[in-house]
Formats: C-alpha cells, sequence, structure tokens
C-alpha cells in the first residue's frame, strides 16, 4: 500500500507600499526569491494602504514613507495601534535627514530601513521583523540624532554603563522586559528601572529609538 506524505509550507503574505514602479518591481521579484514569502497586494497610493490591509491581512507591511495622499509616518502609526502585532512594518525610506529620521522611528514600526541599503540587507530586515525583532539598519542608525544631554553633571560626555548597553542590546533584539529579566536573572522591575533611566539618559522615546542608538554606538549589530 502505498502512503503520500502532504507537508505544509507556510507563506507569509506581503503588501508593497511603494509609488515608485520600477522599485516596486523589483522588491517584487527580490522578495519572490524567498521560500515562504508571497506579495499578495501593492500599491503606489498611501490611500490606499490601510483598506489593503484590512482586504487581504498581510502578515507584513513594506512601507515607503513618502507615499502620496498619506505620509508613511501616519499610516504605520495607525495600522500598528490599531492591529499591532498582527501586521509587522517595515518602513522604507529615501530621507536621512536626522528630524525626518526621528519622526520615522516614532511611528512605531518593527524596522526601518534606507533605499540605498543593498538587497541583502533588505531580506535581513524582512527576516529579522517576522522573527519578531526590531531593525534598524546601519545608514538609518548613522543619521539617527538623540538629542541627549551632552555632558553630565561631572562635566563628562555621557557614557552607557555596561549593563544600560547590555539591556539596549537585548531590547535591539527584540527582547521583552521579562525575557531580559529571565536571560539576565533580575527583576521586570529592575530592567523597566534600567530601561526608563538609560532612555531619559540619552533622550530615547521607544524601543526603535533604543535600536538606533545601540547599532549606531556599536552596541548591536542588527541581524
Amino acid at each position: 500500500m502505498n502512503t503520500s506524505t502532504t507537508s505544509t509550507v507556510t507563506t507569509t503574505r506581503i503588501l508593497l507600499a511603494e509609488d515608485h514602479v520600477l522599485m516596486r518591481d523589483g522588491l517584487k521579484m527580490l522578495l519572490g526569491t524567498q521560500p515562504g514569502l508571497e506579495v499578495v497586494a501593492e500599491t503606489g497610493d498611501g490611500m490606499a494602504v490601510e483598506a489593503l490591509v484590512m482586504q487581504y491581512k498581510p502578515q507584513l507591511l513594506l512601507l515607503d514613507l513618502g507615499l502620496p495622499g498619506q505620509h508613511g509616518v501616519k499610516i504605520a502609526a495607525g495600522i500598528k495601534a490599531e492591529l499591532g502585532e498582527a501586521v509587522k512594518v517595515l518602513v522604507l525610506t529615501g530621507d536621512l535627514q536626522a528630524d525626518s529620521v526621528r519622526q520615522a522611528l516614532a511611528a512605531g514600526a518593527d524596522g526601518y530601513v534606507h533605499k540605498s541599503e543593498d538587497s541583502a540587507e533588505l531580506l535581513q530586515a524582512v527576516h529579522a521583523v517576522l522573527a519578531g525583532r526590531q531593525y534598524v539598519s546601519r545608514n538609518i542608525a548613522e543619521a539617527f540624532s538623540p538629542r541627549a544631554r551632552l555632558v553630565d553633571y561631572a562635566g563628562d560626555k555621557l557614557v552607557a554603563t555596561p549593563r544600560e548597553r547590555e539591556i539596549m542590546s537585548l531590547v535591539a533584539r527584540g527582547l521583552s522586559n521579562r525575557e531580559i529579566a529571565e536571560l539576565l536573572a533580575i527583576s521586570v522591575l529592575t530592567v523597566r528601572t534600567h530601561r526608563q533611566n538609560l532612555m531619559e539618559k540619552f533622550s530615547l522615546r521607544n524601543a526603535a529609538e533604543i535600536t538606533a542608538y545601540a547599532v549606531q554606538r556599536g552596541y548591536y549589530v542588527p541581524g
């Protein structure tokens, strides 16, 4: 008697939101080379993104910030506020102005890649955010300006302590406060305190900014 076994391959649905057709076609071809990734919809209109997300229910939205109709920062913030972790948002931007980068990081997306990065880094970012990690590409991190105070009370430049560096690198890896606490054998309250203190010290507002700062300072290598 012959027995046949059918294996089920899990496919990640992707929505492309990019207004430059050649760029969008290139992204579609690149993602098509990756097993388990499927572009289910695409658009160049910022006003159409949220409706397409609701219609196709992608697990990943690849989002250009400079879309006509509605800016990507507003789109990302709205989608993350409504759907949370149900949709990973990977932002693409061609703007490396410090204020623009900080605005993008405030949108609450899961990853940020500059359009000058190569295809290998983009794919790395895709797989990182799908695995639940924050991702900030090197070019984005280098342009990030945390606006931290320049000196501390002793008159020296602000320097992260070994524990602060450790916490930042673990946040950048996508670990929750509880996971960090278990890994370091400390309490969740202690992790929260360290995290709050370092955010205040270096003027960081969220996990994306912590990640950008960690990459910028060499405390974490995205991957």
